[in-house]
């Protein structure tokens, strides 16, 4: 059961690739917390009432409920719902998607020496959704459109801090959290910032912008 929420957890970046929904992007966020508590569960060995905790806060609470809650609302306020201009089609960026996740399979089935010191399924699927995650983030033009690739790709770290241990490694994933709060809510600032100096939020916008000088 474990492997079969692992591939679904991969299989959602194929739709992030093809929609240009920002809203249903939101929507997969949601879907992925949910998946990495699922994960989480079924890959402890021992139950632990703080693990449990620890896991329900950043994986349900966080990861699926808070901030895809402060992205929805960063929608509505910047009235940008769609990311239509990307670099390449969205066709084509399915493809990519398709392509990078398939590897992410095949490294899975690797025999590696190295690969006995994790799970090679939780490895090959994070990588995949890592990499997915940084090409979404170089062809997509809204800032909004990043801020929620970049939330993916923290999911895909989070997946692969899991890979390299059996038990929780709450450590890391405190750093992982730590990391997350910040980026979300710096670029939610950002992004609100650029909407009341521009008319869209197009990327572009970010080379226009200089450094103001103060008068005291």
């Amino acid at each position: 059961m474990e492997n079969a929420f692992i591939i679904l957890f991969g299989f959602t970046m194929l739709y992030v690739a093809a929609t240009s929904r920002l809203a249903a992007h939101v929507n997969v966020l949601v879907l992925q917390g949910m998946l990495l508590f699922l994960i989480c569960m079924s890959g402890m060995n021992e139950f632990s009432l703080l693990n449990f905790l620890f896991i329900a806060f950043e994986t349900l609470v966080i990861k699926a409920i808070v901030i895809p809650a402060f992205l929805g609302g960063l929608i509505k306020r910047t009235k940008e719902y769609r990311d239509t201009e990307a670099n390449i089609h969205h066709f084509y960026s399915l493809f990519i998607a398709t392509v990078v996740l398939f590897g992410g399979f095949l490294i899975s089935n690797l025999n590696f020496p190295a690969m006995k010191l994790i799970n090679p399924l939780y490895f090959g699927v994070s990588v995949a959704v890592i990499i997915i995650s940084l090409i979404l983030i170089t062809v997509k033009h809204k800032v909004i459109s990043n801020v929620l690739d970049f939330i993916t790709m923290e999911n895909g770290i989070f997946l692969l801090s899991l890979s390299v241990a059996k038990e929780m490694p709450m450590i890391v994933n405190l750093g992982v959290l730590l990391d997350l709060f910040i980026a979300v809510f710096i670029l939610g600032l950002l992004v609100k910032h650029i909407n009341t100096k521009f008319d869209d939020m197009e990327v572009s916008h970010l080379s226009d912008l200089r450094d103001c000088e103060y008068v005291d």
